[in-house]
């Protein structure tokens, strides 16, 4: 697939940066929204926390969306190395964190996903001003492990070295305790997990009829079923995260949301895990890249036939 969105600017923004931004916000409000959805908030039910709701989830989304802008146009600017793009947008990821946590009143509800969207839209903005020569999903996927190249060895390995007086991060202590190197690794990587596991349980619920909700649930359970996720693991153990794992490859082998008996699971483990509080806080972060990556691919086949 060869092409680029033809170029046009509207108010403060070239076309895709609007585009890239507007589907950032779109991603993170549709991963918030589907249902059921086990142990996190959703629009039915709170999930596994007391401290925020569907609501809560809308306004963190809302202050965080023209940060999703600034990304986007940090990326279309930037004329330097990958790798020289990351300081600037964790400066603007500094900024759009404490901006959440205004309107959240101090409640943490999208930092995982702030960083993983932010990377992600930067990364698209650069691919877009280049030029798709092959795959749209690939080549942002790609670009994204390139802003992150090193980020591993830099902000993790490199704790073994070092004899910290500030407080670590859960990242950093779960890094520590098991070797688990999270999102840094995972988007370091590539993100394997959206490329071979979330886009193409997505793709192919989408393709076989399922609504977009319950394509999203169904993509969910697929990531539930390999990440090694962190909020679980931070919460609760590492037998917990492979419990979880497991329960979620069991729900897939009876068809997951495609079936009647895959639905009924699924909601009743979202009622197990409201009462034992456990809450796949880094699945849905990867939902939410998926939905992304997913929509930007389909806009982009819209635009160059248009």
């Amino acid at each position: 697939m060869k092409g680029k969105i033809k170029m046009k600017v509207w108010g403060c923004w070239p076309q895709p940066v609007e585009i890239i931004g507007s589907t950032a916000i779109e991603a993170m409000l549709m991963e918030a929204a589907c249902a059921p959805a086990p142990g996190l908030v959703d629009r039915f039910n709170s999930g596994a926390h007391q401290d925020m709701d569907f609501f809560t989830f809308i306004k963190s989304s809302s202050v965080l969306g023209h940060y999703m802008y600034y990304c986007a146009m940090a990326g279309w600017k930037h004329s330097g190395s990958s790798q020289e793009l990351l300081p600037e947008l964790r400066i603007i990821g500094r900024q759009a964190e404490k901006s959440m946590l205004i309107a959240t009143d101090g409640v943490n509800t999208q930092k995982g996903l702030l960083f993983l969207m932010g990377m992600m839209t930067a990364a698209s903005s650069r691919v877009w001003k280049i030029g798709i020569t092959k795959s749209v999903a690939e080549e942002i996927l790609q670009e994204a492990a390139k802003i992150c190249k090193g980020i591993v060895d830099r902000e993790l390995k490199s704790l073994n070295d070092k004899i910290l007086k500030r407080r670590l991060t859960a990242g950093e202590k779960l890094f520590l305790k098991y070797g688990i190197t999270g999102i840094r690794g995972e988007i370091e990587a590539g993100l394997p997990l959206v490329k071979n596991v979330g886009l193409p349980y997505f793709r192919e619920a989408i393709e076989s009829g399922l609504t977009l909700n319950d394509a999203l649930v169904h993509s969910l359970i697929a990531i539930m079923s390999e990440v090694s996720d962190t909020t679980v693991l931070n919460r609760h153990s590492l037998a917990t995260l492979t419990e979880l794992q497991e329960t979620a490859k069991t729900i897939l082998k009876v068809g997951g949301m495609k079936t009647e008996l895959g639905r009924k699971k699924i909601e009743e483990l979202d009622q197990a895990y409201i009462k034992r509080k456990i809450s796949p806080g880094g699945a849905a972060d990867l939902l939410a890249i998926v939905y992304f990556v997913y929509s930007l691919e389909e806009r982009f086949k819209f635009e160059t036939l248009a």
